[in-house]
């Protein structure tokens, strides 16, 4: 396709210094504007006949086997970026998971490392005091919030009471 377009570049180039040539040389000065019409009408007819051929003819089945192509290698492009990001999320939450783990176990091991009382004040160790947590969670009173003032302060101005 593309060696077709530099073949007809080529001939444009050489008919036109050859159409040159025979205006330079022209019999009479009177048949320089008919030379030039001429010569203008042959080169825009040998730059549109590729053309024609392109679109009418096999470039234009080379041209819709090449978008078929690249619809083909888009689709496989994509379907390998979704397998990807499919494995880094992947990846990402079993990273995610193992911290969590270890941070529960280095709670845990805290937890293991604090004296005997203060594990039955935490209701760690005794089933009674588990059941004792386990019904106040479910029985948890909310404690009444005190009141937020906020004073605001312009220069120049007195704080108002």
């Amino acid at each position: 396709m593309q060696n077709s377009f530099f073949q007809a570049i080529c001939r444009m180039g050489i008919f036109m210094i050859c159409a040159q040539a025979v205006i330079h040389f022209r019999p009479k000065g009177t048949y320089e504007k008919y030379l030039k019409l001429l010569v203008s009408v042959m080169v825009l007819t040998q730059l549109f006949l590729p053309i024609g051929n392109f679109l009418m003819g096999k470039g234009g089945e080379d041209a819709a086997q090449a978008l078929e192509q690249f619809r083909q290698d888009l689709e496989r492009s994509m379907a390998e970026a979704e397998a990807s990001a499919a494995a880094a999320d992947a990846l990402l939450e079993k990273m995610t998971l193992e911290e969590v783990r270890g941070l529960l176990e280095s709670q845990e091991s805290q937890a293991g490392d604090l004296p005997e009382d203060s594990r039955d004040a935490d209701g760690g160790g005794d089933s009674e005091g588990e059941g004792a947590q386990e019904e106040g969670a479910q029985e948890s009173e909310i404690d009444e919030v005190e009141p937020i003032v906020i004073e605001v302060t312009i220069p120049g101005q007195e704080p108002e009471d």
